[in-house]
């Protein structure tokens, strides 16, 4: 769906869990998906989706009782996939870096922020002590955190939650990788601070001219930071298109409902908030159609019937509905 040559190319990405009674459980059923340089490529959809067993699939980081099928190829790699643990542990971090949504969680309390920097560029980059310093002052600087010196003798605790997460996002560029995956990077943060980590990560991305894969739950943080999205949902890609696109005219009912849950600013005239009915799919219990389908008003017979192919509504868009050319 991107005409420039993708340095992320994921075909056919399954993962399976094996449950307590012996059998499988299925939360990921065939995502394709490619990245090209210097793009900002979103995966929005509600808790529960997929969103982020996709990019710990990519990542090579989900539990051990996950079975991963199909390919995630990387320009210049191959498929990571295949890969060794020794050699993957080489590509994350090195290649493609990761920000977790709550940095307390990924920040050892015990150690400063510029020992846990520092130990990211030895092991991937390397250099004298003094030239890893530098480069942590470097990487503190550039994600605007004032008097870095000082600032990486602290201890995660000692910073507020924002810059906890400028230190996490430092932390992830500082071995200048190709990719970067934030996985819903600013939702512990308010409403301010996640405008000026937004801001940052925007200007990082054109300076570095690197790829971001941005895992959200938010449309309205997809529709300030992406080139293009992709709606998931019960563990399908159920829409993909570029975001200006997205915006104007939706071809799924559940991207439509998504959008229709966004609160309009009083200038644009008053309604009420929409909801959709019924919960969100229940992946131990898949319906044998469409996932969407016990929740949509457009259902009809044949939905019931099979999972959804993926329709090309341009060569930039494609929808998972029968009925895309009636929305």
């Amino acid at each position: 769906m991107s005409a420039a040559a993708p340095i992320l190319d994921v075909r056919g990405l399954t993962v399976d869990f094996a449950a307590a009674d012996g059998g499988t459980i299925r939360a990921l059923h065939g995502i394709d998906l490619t990245l090209t340089p210097g793009e900002t490529f979103a995966l929005v959809g509600e808790s529960g989706s997929g969103k982020s067993v996709t990019n710990l699939a990519i990542m090579g980081l989900l539990a051990r009782n996950a079975r991963v099928g199909g390919e995630v190829r990387l320009e210049g790699v191959g498929d990571l996939l295949a890969l060794s643990s020794r050699a993957m542990g080489a590509v994350r971090g090195g290649q493609i870096a990761m920000i977790f949504q709550e940095p307390m969680t990924c920040l050892n309390p015990v150690q400063t922020v510029g020992a846990q920097i520092g130990e990211a560029v030895r092991r991937h980059r390397g250099g004298s002590r003094a030239q890893v310093q530098a480069a942590v002052i470097e990487a503190l600087a550039e994600v605007e955190i004032p008097d870095p010196e000082r600032r990486a003798r602290a201890y995660p605790h000692e910073l507020s939650g924002g810059m906890r997460q400028r230190v996490v996002i430092a932390m992830a560029l500082a071995c200048q990788p190709r990719i970067l995956i934030a996985d819903e990077p600013t939702t512990a943060l308010d409403v301010t601070v996640q405008a000026q980590i937004l801001r940052l990560l925007a200007r990082l991305r054109r300076e570095r001219g690197m790829a971001v894969l941005f895992i959200t739950h938010s449309l309205a943080v997809v529709a300030e930071i992406a080139d293009r999205v992709a709606v998931m949902y019960g563990g399908r890609i159920v829409e993909q298109a570029r975001t200006a696109e997205l915006f104007g005219h939706t071809r799924h009912p559940y991207t439509r409902g998504l959008l229709e849950s966004l609160p309009v600013p009083a200038a644009r005239g008053e309604r009420r908030l929409r909801t959709m009915p019924g919960q969100v799919i229940d992946i131990t219990r898949p319906p044998p159609g469409c996932a969407f389908g016990p929740r949509c008003a457009l259902r009809i017979e044949p939905c019931d019937e099979a999972p959804i192919p993926f329709f090309p509504v341009t060569p930039d868009r494609a929808s998972r509905c029968l009925r895309w050319a009636e929305l």
